[in-house]
């Protein structure tokens, strides 16, 4: 029992993250930060479609709501930045936008109608959600489109939105909905204002890094250390503990000392003019395998109780080291090394006293 509501909690949490990553790929596209956004879209994919076959045998309407949501936020605010940078004509994202939004319009109103409606997407609709991934990948990677393969996923957006009105995504379940299950009000308590601000400071040092401001983006990662720190003490101290600011806790430091550090780390060996091509490829890579080891902490913290300690080196950590290695100057062509020492320590089972 506990196994199957620790899953719960690492679904939501991930559901969370895979929007934030959606919002920072976008961003990488609007700034044309060109390899940090193709890996930060490949990736928030890849995240995806694990994350649903992984739910696939303990699936709710919740769930099958909310990974679809998490897979159009992603397509969409790509499609719509594309089009704004210039780089795709504007009726191509919104023929993409507006068959999603008929969708959840649609959905929405038969939910509201009739809680017995229960979300089922079709096979059409998969198919197109992926023939999108890959035509706008294709647009990122080579910045210009290639229209036979944009041409047959429009085509299959179309005549998935058309197969929605002949046979609705939602049908009849035997089940209420679930959906009634969370209020924001009752869940929000004072020690999470401080771990939200510790998310927003993770994301303000993305945005820093993107615009290589690394000195700011370092401070902005410090400072969300000492956030972190504050949410926790101030959670013990007024017995605010419970999971949904555990699982909002391991969210926020998944952005601001996982997501954070790599973005971080990616656009400095941009920076870096004297790096080789090899040595920015490994750089890539490097960072993606932590980001990777990052999630895989978050998921394996989520489902352990150990009392007392961490297993593997604390998240938080990266918020100290990362700025550090930088405020003393170390070389660029050191830090994927580094951030590969940093992932291994995270997924390592290691044991680490807890501060609190």
């Amino acid at each position: 029992m506990r196994i199957k509501i620790a899953r719960e909690r690492l679904f939501y949490t991930i559901f969370g993250l895979r929007c934030i990553l959606a919002f920072i790929a976008a961003a990488a596209v609007f700034f044309n930060r060109k390899n940090i956004s193709i890996v930060l879209f490949i990736f928030t994919a890849l995240v995806g479609f694990f994350d649903s076959l992984a739910a696939r045998k303990h699936d709710s309407q919740l769930r099958l709501i909310i990974d679809f949501l998490a897979d159009k936020l992603l397509v969409n605010l790509v499609a719509i930045t594309l089009a704004i940078n210039g780089i795709i004509p504007w009726w191509v994202s919104l023929i993409v936008l507006a068959r999603d939004l008929l969708t959840i319009i649609g959905g929405a109103i038969l939910i509201y109608k009739d809680v017995r409606r229960e979300f089922k997407q079709t096979v059409i609709g998969k198919i197109s959600y992926f023939s999108q991934v890959m035509a706008l990948m294709q647009v990122m990677i080579s910045q210009q489109v290639d229209w036979y393969l944009m041409s047959a996923a429009l085509t299959l957006t179309i005549a998935s939105g058309a197969y929605t009105f002949v046979k609705s995504e939602f049908r009849l379940a035997r089940k209420k909905t679930d959906l009634e299950q969370f209020r924001m009000v009752k869940l929000l308590k004072l020690a999470d204002a401080f771990t939200l601000v510790g998310a927003a400071l993770g994301l303000v040092s993305i945005a820093f890094s993107i615009n290589d401001s690394f000195r700011y983006a370092a401070i902005a990662m410090l400072a969300a250390v000492v956030f972190d720190y504050l949410d926790g003490k101030i959670a013990v101290t007024l017995h605010q503990q419970n999971p949904f600011g555990r699982e909002l806790d391991s969210l926020a430091d998944t952005v601001a000392f996982g997501v954070a550090p790599a973005i971080f780390g990616f656009s400095l060996i941009q920076y870096s003019s004297n790096l080789k091509q090899f040595q920015v490829t490994f750089g890539m890579i490097a960072f993606t395998v932590f980001l990777f080891c990052g999630i895989l902490r978050l998921a394996r913290y989520n489902i352990m109780d150990i009392k007392g300690a961490y297993a593997g080196m604390p998240i938080t950590l990266n918020g100290i080291f990362i700025p550090f290695i930088y405020f003393i100057g170390t070389p660029a062509k050191f830090y994927p090394y580094i951030y590969l020492v940093l992932g291994v320590l995270m997924v390592s089972s290691l044991r680490v006293k807890k501060l609190l």
